[in-house]
């Protein structure tokens, strides 16, 4: 399985060119949207990947993990992005429609991470859309990042 380097990572829509974000600063279960960009540590993300083979996607600034919880319904009748006390798994897959883009997958419901109807505004609500679109709106671009003190 493909994958990016160990590093931490600012996370773009390419439809929306936003940024995944804890919005915030917010601790667990804390609401994940996407951002215009504010340049502090909750628009980062530490992405390792796991013995699995998968990801494991951690808020630079809140310490907590990228995670999906189907018992919280406050984003969509299925279930909310959230953050996590614990590791959550995640695969990323190429997405084939937009170069050097990839699909963020959870590894237990097979579905992609998208920005709710394409919103560009500032804290769109980031939910998990059923199938892997190939298009733009579950692509997603993974851009280094330098942490930078005083950030988080």
């Amino acid at each position: 399985m493909t994958t990016i380097p160990t590093g931490t990572y600012v996370i773009m829509n390419a439809t929306t060119h936003t940024y995944l974000n804890v919005l915030g600063f917010h601790p667990v279960p804390g609401d994940i949207v996407n951002s215009v960009g504010n340049h502090l540590g909750n628009d980062m993300w530490n992405v390792l990947k796991t013995e699995s083979c998968g990801v494991t996607i951690q808020s630079y600034g809140t310490g907590a993990f990228l995670s999906f919880d189907p018992s919280n319904k406050t984003d969509t009748p299925t279930g909310s992005v959230v953050t996590s006390d614990t590791i959550y798994p995640w695969s990323l897959r190429q997405n084939t429609a937009v170069p050097y883009a990839w699909y963020i997958v959870d590894n237990y419901t097979g579905k992609g991470l998208a920005v709710k109807n394409n919103s560009a505004a500032n804290a769109a609500q980031v939910i998990e859309s059923a199938g892997l679109a190939n298009n733009g709106s579950q692509a997603w671009f993974f851009i280094a990042k330098e942490p930078l003190a005083g950030t988080n």
